[in-house]
């Protein structure tokens, strides 16, 4: 009997470590952690898919739509106007609701650490080392960029080190609770990703629809403006200015009808055939008409003869009878209005040096820099601007940055980085209607509205964050 026993037992847990081997299996077509990455050629589809997944929609849209460069369109069916109307809470879940950067970043660096985690278990060949340093240096640079725009738009004030940031992720778990990390914490961590990201790029690396050199230096100068380092922000510019001429008027409107000239370009975001975020439906309607139509004010901004007043309005706008459509990102031959999103032009570069000028009260250069930018925009001389105190040239450059800058994401951290010079939130002009209904004219200098709140998915799974929500909310 005992030897019955013994057989059976032997069965019983031979079927046991078999069927556990079993489930230890994975199957060959199934895609987990284990079996994502194996190969560089691996991680480059991963870096790939790690940079498509990096959706400039809501950064576009929210700098539009929040602010008094747009109007209620004509076919306005009740589409995104809660955020038109200028209401924000920790809840907001529409398509561009303020959760949608939050979380949307975040998953980016998410793949972006689980990227860099997988690539420290592979070795190159000799003969792939440049396209697997290539890969580190993509990933390490576009992780400073997310941790920017985190920091930029939910930041309590990106001017004081010690103030209360966004957690600095860069490492891997589905268990971690991050608190804000200071804003000087944040910033210097930046730096140390894009300084792994110089050290890493292979010579020559210059793709203006990837991350390079310039793309670093591009962000850096962008950075130092906003925390104030002014003299850090006209070195970086120099540098860039050196190597980029701005496009002239017919390269100016090449560059948003068909993407055909990318003269001025530093970094470029490929939307194609198949994959693309259909910027132009942010505003409008396939087939139908404007969501939002570009606000009175702005239109009436630009000279007859500047460039900019062409491109951004569509042919289809009914202008007598105040139908402005947004064009700057046409519909194109294709008429499936794919346009590539010039994310770092040469004319932004020139503009955050004016303004570092103005603050370091050099207000000659600020206007000379000012003055290059119009110059090349429009069609015929125009007369030089100049400025005499701190309060004109800030008021003069970031009119002129409305008008070059205009539905590319930049309009709220514009008036939301001076305002404390200007004493001025967003203004919308009542006397030209574009603050019609429940739409507000005014959001003053001081409403809370100019920090984001941590969404309430955040708040509601993170008990460290949770005290640490944005003043007002």
């Amino acid at each position: 009997m005992k030897k019955h026993l013994a057989i059976l037992t032997l069965v019983i847990t031979t079927a046991f470590v078999s069927c556990s081997d079993q489930l230890d299996r994975y199957p060959v077509d199934s895609l987990v952690e284990e079996t994502a990455y194996n190969t560089v050629t691996d991680l480059q589809y991963g870096l790939n898919a790690v940079i498509g997944n990096y959706n400039y929609n809501y950064i576009i849209g929210f700098n539009s739509l929040f602010t008094d460069n747009t109007q209620l369109g004509v076919d306005n069916g009740g589409q995104e106007v809660p955020y038109h109307n200028q209401v924000l809470n920790p809840g907001s879940a529409a398509i561009n609701g303020n959760a949608v950067l939050w979380f949307s970043r975040y998953s980016n660096i998410n793949d972006m650490n689980r990227l860099l985690v997988s690539a420290s278990t592979i070795t190159p060949s000799a003969d792939e080392l440049d396209t697997y340093n290539n890969i580190l240096a993509q990933t390490y640079a576009f992780r400073a960029l997310a941790h920017y725009e985190l920091l930029l738009y939910y930041g309590l004030d990106l001017t004081d080190d010690s103030a209360l940031g966004v957690p600095y992720v860069d490492y891997v778990s589905s268990e971690a609770t991050p608190g804000r990390d200071t804003v000087g914490d944040v910033v210097t961590r930046i730096n140390e990703d894009l300084d792994q990201a110089l050290a890493l790029f292979p010579a020559g690396t210059n793709d203006i629809n990837f991350a390079t050199p310039d793309f670093v230096t591009f962000l850096r100068a962008r950075m130092a403006l906003e925390t104030g380092d002014n003299l850090g922000a006209i070195n970086l510019c120099n540098s860039l200015i050196a190597d980029y001429p701005l496009a002239d008027v017919s390269q100016y409107y090449g560059m948003f009808n068909e993407d055909a000239d990318k003269t001025e370009v530093v970094f470029n975001y490929d939307n194609v055939q198949g994959f693309d975020y259909a910027i132009n439906f942010l505003w409008n309607f396939s087939g139908q008409g404007p969501k939002f139509e570009i606000s009175n004010e702005l239109y009436s901004l630009y000279d007859d003869n500047d460039i900019r007043k062409t491109v951004i309005l569509d042919p289809v706008s009914d202008i007598d009878e105040e139908v402005l459509v947004i064009g700057k990102y046409p519909i194109n031959a294709d008429t499936q209005a794919i346009n590539d999103f010039k994310a770092m032009r040469i004319s932004e570069i020139y503009l955050i040096r004016a303004e570092a000028y103005a603050k370091t009260t050099q207000f000659d250069l600020a206007a000379d820099d000012v003055n290059a930018v119009r110059a090349a925009r429009h069609t015929v001389a125009v007369d030089d601007v100049e400025y005499d105190s701190l309060l004109e040239a800030i008021e003069g450059i970031i009119t002129e940055r409305r008008l070059e800058l205009a539905f590319e994401g930049h309009r709220y951290t514009d008036i939301k980085r001076v305002r404390a010079i200007t004493s001025k939130g967003i203004e919308r002009s009542e006397d030209l209607g574009d603050c019609d209904g429940a739409a507000p004219c005014s959001l003053p200098a001081s409403s809370k509205e100019f920090i984001l709140p941590i969404p309430q998915g955040e708040l509601n799974g993170n008990p460290v964050i949770r005290e640490q929500q944005a003043p007002g909310y």
